[in-house]
This record gives C-alpha cells, sequence and structure tokens, in this order.
C-alpha cells in the first residue's frame, strides 16, 4: 500500500524528535530503493514481519 511522503511527513510530526523510521511506520524491516521518489510502500508480511520500502533520499535523515 503507498503512503505519499506528505501523509509520511504528517504521520513523522506526531512522533518524537529522532524516533527511528521502524516506529515511526510501524513496520519491523526497512529496504531503501533509488527509484522511488514521492511515496513509501507499506508492505504487510516481509519474513513474518511489516516491512516498509522506502525513497533512499529519506536515508540521510533517518540513517540506515
Amino acid at each position: 500500500m503507498p503512503m505519499p511522503l506528505i501523509e509520511f511527513e504528517k504521520l513523522a510530526a506526531t512522533k518524537p524528535a529522532g524516533a527511528p523510521l521502524t516506529e515511526i511506520l510501524g513496520v519491523g524491516n526497512v529496504y531503501w530503493s533509488g527509484s522511488l521518489v514521492d511515496y513509501i510502500y507499506l508492505v504487510p508480511d516481509v519474513m513474518g514481519k511489516p516491512a516498509a520500502i522506502v525513497p533512499a533520499a529519506l536515508k540521510q535523515r533517518f540513517g540506515g
């Protein structure tokens, strides 16, 4: 399920500063993608855990 980055920014604003991306998105795993730009894709089950495929542009902000 795609989440527009605008929605992600709203969600991130409700979390404490410095919160990890996994906590913000409520997932167990984060995978970085160089081809995504405007969306985060939430995947319900990757090896038994929810996961997110996230634009690599967010890597500098959230580490990884």
